[in-house]
């Protein structure tokens, strides 16, 4: 038996790096695209790269990363309650003349926000960065 051999990534973080991989090429498509450079959007790009390497500070890379996007999930929240309040008319999202609905879209949101904080703080997680 080679003792030498990586330990095998865990599913979870698998998961994590694919959900990463597509958040990155939606970053770098929307900075290219757009020239939207925000810590939302291009802040996946080092968590990516923690992971990827399996480096020491990834962890809090990570943690911090998902506060902000629990944060930022929080306020838009607060604000579509808000304004739904207001004049529920005009709380629509259209993308490129789709109308998007906000339940499945909050639900969705959320969903991944959630998977991220379970990753995050699971045991798997922090025993596959700290072993090399």
């Amino acid at each position: 038996m080679n003792q030498n051999a990586a330990p095998r990534m865990p599913i979870r973080v698998m998961l994590l790096i694919s959900l990463y991989v597509v958040l990155t090429l939606i970053a770098i498509w929307r900075a290219t695209t757009y020239q939207a450079y925000d810590l939302l959007t291009l802040g996946v790009i080092p968590v990516f790269i923690g992971l990827i390497k399996r480096a020491a500070w990834t962890k809090v890379l990570l943690i911090s990363y998902v506060c902000l996007q629990t944060l930022g999930l929080a306020a838009m929240t607060t604000t579509a309650v808000i304004a739904y309040q207001i004049t529920p008319d005009d709380v629509k999202l259209v993308f490129q003349g789709y109308n998007i609905p906000l339940i499945p879209l909050w639900l969705l949101l959320l969903s991944v926000v959630v998977f991220q904080w379970w990753v995050g703080l699971s045991n798997v997680t922090r025993d596959y960065l700290v072993k090399k």
